[in-house]
């Protein structure tokens, strides 16, 4: 693997976590003290001072943002301001919770997504074709809340099947995986489509089916590998939806995950937890997409010949 190439992705990626860390870091600060949000009006301003202090909200902007720096690299992101816990306790614990609503959406994203793609391909400008872009189109169209919102009307205040709220049940993860993979499942299914259509119309498979390959083999070993590239890159992105997607899913239905505390961490000001919960959120998203570009490298022969080309220039 190109060295030149994994260097540029690798700074790139640290920068923008960079960036993403600093911003958070001033919007939340500039957006008003925690500390008067968090106590009664009638608080002595003492106590609020000393409050103050005791966080370390009354140093300049610029102290306070070297020092979370400095806590970044020992290990220390700071307390709670509502219990004093470690805010990387308090997200860590939520974490599997998290893992197992967003892992299960992208596994059935992919399981419904990809095969109605290759499908649609298949059948084109027929009725199977058209029904199942159509549903792809309402797929990615319906908003989350929307769609959580109506799963909760039908399946638990109408017909009472499914739990609306909780994680204790395992019937509970269902509507929760369905609103969040619904749209990721709708765009998976259009670009497969379209990626299974351009790589149908190459002589590479024309020249398979003239030679007898069977028709699933061809679609298997011959134009799924090739049309894996675009389809690879949009995952990338799908799993950025799923984690961003995973904070309106989790409040809809009380989730006991990461979007869910860091919704109410932002309701209640408490700035560590918030920073905290956004940065993990930050380095995911940026780590899949890194590996998107790795996969994306490893896969495509003409990306590792553009770059030793760049190299020896």
């Amino acid at each position: 693997m190109n060295a030149r190439y994994i260097f540029q992705k690798i700074t790139r990626a640290i920068l923008t976590l960079i960036l993403v860390v600093t911003f958070i870091f001033i919007i939340l600060r500039v957006t008003g003290d925690p500390v008067v949000t968090m106590l009664p009006d009638d608080t002595d301003p003492e106590i609020i001072e000393q409050m103050r202090i005791a966080w370390g909200l009354n140093k300049p902007i610029w102290e306070q943002y070297l020092d979370y720096w400095v806590g970044i690299f020992s290990g220390d992101l700071g307390h709670s301001f509502l219990d004093g816990r470690s805010a990387v306790d308090k997200i860590v614990e939520r974490i599997p919770e998290t893992l197992r609503l967003t892992v299960t959406s992208f596994m059935f994203m992919l399981l419904i997504g990809v095969p109605a793609g290759v499908f649609s391909a298949i059948k084109r400008n027929t009725w199977i074709d058209r029904t199942i872009m159509t549903l792809s189109v309402s797929g990615f169209s319906l908003p989350n809340f929307f769609l959580g919102i109506l799963l909760i009307i039908i399946f638990s205040i109408w017909l009472r099947w499914l739990p609306s709220a909780g994680s204790e049940r395992s019937w509970s993860l269902v509507m929760p995986v369905i609103t969040l993979a619904t749209a990721g499942a709708g765009v998976i299914a259009r670009f497969v489509r379209s990626s299974v259509l351009e790589v149908l119309g190459k002589q590479y498979v024309r020249a398979a089916i003239a030679r007898g390959m069977p028709s699933h083999r061809v679609i298997l070993f011959v134009v799924l590998p090739n049309a894996a590239i675009p389809v690879i890159t949009i995952v990338g992105f799908m799993i950025g939806t799923l984690i961003g997607g995973s904070i309106v899913t989790e409040t809809i239905f009380s989730w006991p995950g990461v979007g869910r505390l860091l919704i109410s961490s932002v309701t209640a000001r408490d700035l560590a937890v918030v920073q905290t919960g956004i940065m993990m959120v930050a380095f995911t998203m940026i780590l899949a997409n890194l590996l998107v570009d790795f996969a994306y490298f490893l896969i495509d022969p003409r990306i590792r010949l553009g770059s030793s080309k760049g190299d020896n220039s």
